[in-house]
């Protein structure tokens, strides 16, 4: 019998909850089971991971339809989780709670508790075709006191930020949720040589022109404020921003549009991340401006590059920003205009004075710390 099982939802994608996963299956010399590893994903062995990959539902499909019949696989794995002694929930395969033995040791990481059936729902609906809305109301309420019951069946519960341990407080009645925050990798994550810069990405830096830039690198989204980044750097022409995404963030034409007729604003495309270290150690300053976040990887991955980081002072950046001595956090009140006058008046020295401030932050974040907090517990 294998000890330790981790149990994700889905690696679609290479994103935070993800690598992160990952990282913990190492720590604990577990399997990882899932509904479907993507190629689009993180190659595991290649980041170390030695042990086993289980798919539950490799004709996973995204949409409603692929997210109950994932459900329906997770309640119906008694098989898979009945073989381990230790079970590491993660995000939505924590329904797999009610096949476990007594005995088990069962433990759930919420890298983000299901929002979309609490303060998001009403975001989620309307995404939601007009007749069927009344029975996606139903069902949600159904799978609200579902997740609910899930929680309070697993015997320890962690989570990446101080808000999302107020939400499982408040929405699910677990207060003893522990705060776990996702790491950085220093090692990959580090200020990097210009001589390193032009052997390693010679064709972006072509595509720079000037080391003097500032960066973003969420998804493409509304949801990531990136029309706010646009609007605001058109009116200051004589900064550069480099926005960076994925060839599969769905409304990236839409905000390349926004940006045409902008020098000043590039859009680069990285189908793969390796490259980003690079490219983001040698930015003036790091805007992550999103909305609703559970816990923002782009403020440590760039404290880490010692490039401080413009954030909205909301719970979720105020956890790894200290305004002033890595950055900034400007209000979400006309957030367009403070970020405007933030980039425009502050100098390039004032930003560049917090280099090693910013990397002794990041260091709160390191994989090493996150290795002994699980240990601890674990």
């Amino acid at each position: 019998m294998w000890k330790t099982l981790l149990f994700h939802d889905t690696f679609l994608m290479k994103w935070g909850a993800e690598r992160m996963n990952i990282e913990i299956a190492k720590i604990l010399d577990a399997n990882i089971a899932t509904a479907l590893w993507s190629p689009d994903c993180y190659d595991a062995q290649a980041m170390g991971f030695e042990w086993k990959i289980i798919e539950v539902n490799p004709n996973f499909k995204r949409g409603m339809l692929g997210f109950m019949l994932m459900k329906w696989r997770f309640f119906r794995s008694k098989k898979l989780v009945s073989e381990y002694e230790n079970i590491f929930f993660s995000n939505e395969a924590i329904s797999g709670i009610w096949n476990v033995w007594l005995s088990t040791k069962t433990y759930y990481y919420a890298h983000s508790i299901s929002r979309h059936l609490f303060d998001l729902r009403k975001q989620y609906l309307q995404k939601v075709p007009f007749l069927i809305r009344p029975g996606f109301l139903l069902f949600s309420v159904f799978l609200r006191w579902l997740y609910r019951k899930e929680v309070q069946k697993v015997g320890t519960i962690f989570v990446n930020s101080e808000a999302n341990k107020k939400r499982i407080s408040e929405w699910l009645g677990r207060d003893d949720a522990i705060v776990i925050y996702p790491s950085v990798d220093m090692d990959k994550f580090r200020i990097f040589s210009e001589n390193e810069l032009l052997q390693i990405i010679a064709k972006e830096w072509i595509l720079l022109q000037s080391k003097w830039y500032y960066i973003s690198f969420s998804r493409l989204t509304h949801a990531k404020r990136i029309d706010i980044i646009i609007r605001a750097f058109q009116k200051i022409p004589d900064k550069k921003v480099l926005i960076l995404y994925g060839e599969n963030d769905s409304q990236k034409d839409e905000f390349i549009k926004m940006g045409e007729g902008y020098p000043n604003i590039i859009f680069h495309s990285l189908k793969e991340n390796e490259n980003l270290p690079v490219i983001l150690s040698w930015a003036i300053a790091s805007i992550s401006v999103s909305e609703n976040e559970d816990f923002g990887m782009v403020a440590i991955e760039s404290m880490a590059s010692g490039v401080p980081v413009i954030g909205v002072d909301e719970w979720w950046y105020r956890e790894s920003i200290i305004s002033g001595q890595t950055g900034f956090l400007i209000t979400s009140d006309n957030l367009e205009e403070n970020l405007t006058f933030t980039v425009k008046d502050t100098s390039v020295k004032v930003l560049q004075d917090m280099q090693w401030a910013c990397i002794l932050q990041a260091e709160n974040f390191s994989l090493k710390k996150m290795y002994q907090k699980i240990k601890e517990f674990i």
